[in-house]
Order: C-alpha cells, then structure tokens, then sequence
C-alpha cells in the first residue's frame, strides 16, 4: 500500500489548494465566511463557480458525462483542500451522491443529473441519518416500489434528520427500506411529499430535518449502491476532518512560535511543546487511517474496517486537537475575527457526522467480534 500522490493526484491537491487558497486567503478569510454565513443557505456560490470551471466538482465522475474519471483518493484530497479552508458549501454530499449516482445508476439517472453536477448548476444531498438510530445500513424510512421496470419508481415515507444542504438541492438521495432490502432512493427536491424544518447546527450551518410522505422516487443501483453510499460519506468525512485538524495545528505552531510569555515564545514552554507533539501525532493518526480507507475505496477492496477506524481517529482524537489548540490559543481562539475558532466548530460538527467515536468502535468491535 503506497499512498505517495501519482501526478493526477498531486494536481488535484495542488489545484484544489490554489483555488481555495485564492478565495479565502488569511487577509480575506474572516469577512468572506462571515458574509457567506450569514446568508440563509450557507453556500459559497461563487467558489462553488470557480471549482467547477476548474473541473474540480466532476473529479471522481466519469468523462463520459464530463468528469475527470479519477478515484476516491482525489475526491477526498479535495475534500481535505476544502476542509483546511472551512469553506461552506455542499462539497462532501454533493460529491458523494453524484459518484453513487454515477457508479451505480442507470443512463438516465446519469444523463438526468451529472453533466448539471460537473457544470456546476445542479447539486445533489443525502438524507440517511435518522432521529436516534445510529444503524445506518438500516434504515426505517420505506419505499413502496409501485413500477419494476428498467427503473424501479414508487413512494417513499419516513422520516430523516441532520440534511445538509436540502435549500440548495435539486435532488436527494435518500437511504431505504424495501422488499429487497435496503436502497438509495432518488428523490427530486421539488417533489409533492417532502416537508421540512431547519435549524442551524454547531458550525452554524442549516440542518433540516425531513418528513417524506409518499414522495415520488426512483431506485438507484442495488444493495451494493448502499454500501457505496455509506462508505464514501465516511470517507468524505474523515477526510474533511483531515484538512481541519491539520490547518488547525498549523495555526496553533505559527501562533506559539510568536506569542511571547516572559521574554520567549511559548512554544519553547516544555508542556506546550509536548500538548502540541500529541497533536502531531493525532493528525498523523487521521492522515494515515483516512487515505487508506481512500485507497482501498479507490481500489474496489473491502474498507468497512478501515472506514470505522478512520472516523474514530477522526472523531475521538480530532476532538483532542480541538481541545488542545483551543487550549493553547487561551482567549484569542474564541475570537470570531481569529480563524480558530472556526476550525474548532468544523471539528465539533464533523466529529459526530454519521455518528461519534464511541459508535465507530462499536461497529469495530462487531466486525471484529465476527
């Protein structure tokens, strides 16, 4: 296993940093995201502009439908570039879906919405959580399938919690239960059916929570859709969270190495050095643990425990390093005209996204328990 980034790989992180680099710059960053914030929706469109002319949204999409046909490692690199910069916009699900869309679904569902998705002019979202079941892969939401065509159409009710982005989406893909079994239902935003209620979340982003009561929808792919569904949203998780933590603990040991206390910078303080060495290492830890989940995705293997070791590193020791370069920082990480803090909310958010350490290693202790 070698995760050294190929050429394709390398321009995908190296692009990706550039653009994001561009638009929230230090000098930029603080007012840009506070005006973004502050807007109903929580998205970036301008920036969301820019990445799809670079031809960024479409990365891991097939160039038969315009996209750059690359693999899970570049999805999450730009992922990561995203989460260094906490820039708010639908990245994660939006790219998930669409890859799951395009792996799994039939010419239809391809023509119908990714060449909008590489364009940029259409956006996608997920809805798989549910309020107070953490079983992802079994969900209570259901769908009467009423036409077994070439594509299977029905009626889909239940009930979903903690959807991102459901203002700005033109289509969900929803988790359900049939008479097969568990699928990915697709779901157009404007449907009849579909009722909502939003609020803001830890990083302050609008989070709905859903009722479906018999929405039109369509099957997209089989079983293995769902598993693909769930392991990328995992993945793209981890990997948001990578480029978090890491931008976090850069700002943390430039801010140490200049903040003066009797005479010297604090960095050179024995107990800051060595809070700050275990941070190290946790990052480490996230890097390591999510570009292998990456890999493996990339390579058509078996990631299931990679993936649940991965969110654990990077819900349990991500939550270390908010928690100690918060610390550090003392009164100026809380300052909403420093970029810390903004860090920590991201990290807080994404440390419970799709469930928290503790749930992760439960699931770990089944796997291996079998």
């Amino acid at each position: 296993m070698d995760f050294t980034l190929d050429e394709q790989q390398q321009a995908v992180a190296d692009l990706a940093e550039q653009i994001f680099t561009d638009a929230l710059a230090p000098d930029l960053q603080t007012e840009r995201l506070r005006v973004v914030e502050a807007t109903d929706d929580w998205f970036d469109r301008d920036l969301w502009q820019v990445l799809a002319d670079a031809g960024l949204l479409g990365i891991a999409l097939g160039a038969d439908m315009g996209g750059a046909g690359l693999d899970a490692v570049a999805l999450a690199l730009l992922l990561r570039a995203q989460g260094a910069h906490v820039a708010p916009m639908p990245l994660l699900p939006s790219a998930v879906a669409s890859l799951v869309v395009d792996r799994h679904g039939d010419d239809t569902q391809r023509q119908t919405l990714l060449p909008g998705v590489v364009a940029g002019t259409t956006i996608l979202t997920v809805a798989i959580q549910e309020l107070l079941d953490d079983r992802l892969d079994e969900p209570s939401c259901s769908f009467m399938v009423e036409s077994s065509g070439g594509c299977q159409t029905g009626r889909l009710t239940g009930r979903k919690v903690v959807v991102e982005h459901l203002s700005t989406a033109d289509y969900l893909l929803v988790t359900a239960s049939t008479a097969d079994g568990p699928r990915v239902i697709l779901v157009n935003r404007s449907s009849e059916g579909i009722a909502a209620q939003t609020g803001p979340s830890t990083r302050l982003q609008p989070l709905s929570d859903v009722t479906f009561t018999d929405a039109p929808g369509q099957v997209v792919g089989g079983p293995a859709a769902v598993t693909a569904l769930l392991d990328h949203l995992r993945m793209g998780v981890c990997a948001t969270q990578l480029g978090v933590t890491e931008r976090a603990l850069a700002l943390t040991a430039e801010y140490t190495s200049t903040r003066e206390q009797f005479g010297r910078p604090i960095a050179t303080f024995q107990a800051v050095g060595q809070r700050l060495a275990d941070q190290f290492v946790n990052v480490g830890g996230i890097r390591l643990a999510t570009l292998s989940a990456a890999w493996r995705l990339a390579n058509d293997r078996d990631a299931t425990e990679d993936l649940l070791v991965a969110k654990w590193w990077a819900s349990e020791r991500a939550t270390d390093v908010a928690n100690a370069t918060q610390h550090v920082h003392g009164g100026m990480g809380v300052a909403t005209d420093y970029p810390l803090h903004r860090y920590t909310l991201w990290n807080k958010h994404l440390a419970t996204s799709l469930g928290a350490g503790s749930q992760a290693l439960r699931g770990l202790g089944a796997l291996l328990a079998d």
